[in-house]
Formats: C-alpha cells, sequence, structure tokens
C-alpha cells in the first residue's frame, strides 16, 4: 500500500535552529546550543527565535546555506515509494529558494505545498512527519486515520495533549525510526 506523507522543512529536512543559531552568535554575538532551544516560542535577549528565522529566510543565500537533518537524505529515497510531498509553513515569499534548496537536496520530493501557520490539519494526507507537537495534535485529531510522526528535538513538546493520541503518535529522535513508523503504519493499514 502507498501512504501519502506530508513531510515538514523545518527541524525535519532543514536543521534550520542550527543555522539560526549560527547566524545569532555571528550577529549578536550570543552563543546558544540547539538544547537550549526548549520550547516552540524560545526567546533569547528578548527575541523570538522564530522571527529571526522568518528575517534570515527573506535572504536567498541564507536559505540555501541551511544544512540538512542526518539521515533525512537516506529516508526520503527509502521512502520515495510513497507519496511524499513537503509541507512548510514558511512564507510565500520563500518559496522560490526553498524549493531551490529542496531540488539541490532532495530532488525526488515534488509536490510543495504551503500551510498557513496553525493549518497542517487541512493537509490532504495520511501522515504528517513534523517536529512540533502542535501540528502533530491538530492534524490527528482532524481525523482517526491519520497518523502523525514527532520528529523530536528539544522544542517539539510544548504542552499540547498529545499523549490522547497515543495511538495515531509515533516518537522518533532520528530518521531511522521515522522509516521503522512509516512502515509500522503501512503495515497496520494493510
Amino acid at each position: 500500500m502507498t501512504l501519502k506523507i506530508a513531510v515538514d522543512i523545518d527541524g525535519v529536512l532543514a536543521d534550520q535552529v542550527a543555522a539560526v543559531l549560527k547566524e545569532i552568535e555571528r550577529e549578536y554575538g550570543l552563543v546558544y546550543s540547539k538544547s537550549d532551544v526548549d520550547r516552540a516560542h524560545w526567546t533569547f535577549e528578548g527575541r523570538q527565535i522564530w522571527e529571526e528565522i522568518s528575517r534570515l529566510l527573506s535572504d536567498p543565500k541564507y536559505v540555501m546555506q541551511v544544512p540538512i537533518i542526518d539521515g533525512s537524505q537516506w529516508a526520503i529515497e527509502r521512502l520515495a515509494h510513497h507519496d511524499l510531498f513537503v509541507v512548510t509553513a514558511r512564507r510565500p515569499f520563500t518559496e522560490e529558494a526553498t524549493r531551490r534548496w529542496l531540488n539541490a537536496h532532495f530532488p525526488s520530493l515534488k509536490g510543495y505545498y504551503w500551510a498557513r501557520t496553525g493549518t497542517k490539519h487541512n493537509i490532504p494526507s495520511d501522515v504528517l512527519i513534523d517536529d512540533l507537537d502542535i501540528n502533530i495534535v491538530e492534524f490527528v485529531k482532524s481525523d482517526p486515520d491519520r497518523h502523525g510522526i514527532l520528529f523530536q528535538h528539544p522544542w517539539s513538546l510544548n504542552g499540547t495533549d498529545i499523549e490522547e493520541y497515543s495511538s495515531q503518535v509515533s516518537y522518533c529522535p532520528e530518521w531511522e525510526s521515522v522509516v521503522k513508523a512509516v512502515d509500522s503504519i503501512n503495515r497496520s493499514r494493510q
């Protein structure tokens, strides 16, 4: 059976937090590690990390240098027999540079779905792979046949009721476990 799988970009394919922390160090002289970013709305010196990311994404040169998440290319190739597509809440003005980044690193991902913030529950897919519990909860809550894969980082859990959907959610700290979770979901649907 082929699953329709939506794959988030930032925090799942793109190591956006590592990239923005490098820029924070360069621009402000402040040094943080990914483990310091312990919630979605993390702030440093009164600034929101997501505002910094949004600002930086307006620069195509920055977009092109964001590193990939370890194991993501291998996993996308392993999952290529499914209907895979990208879903992102990145603003539309970043789309051209984002598509170039995707073509450079993930040429097999052709579909591109823009989901405004808070609308990932509208994604036409069976599975959502995302790094924020908020998106996973809204996605699985909208349909009991859907499955969410939470790609875990220190900022992934933000006080949602995700544990109430344990039969629909897999927690994966790296891409190898994502591939196993997708295989398990696929077997359970056959």
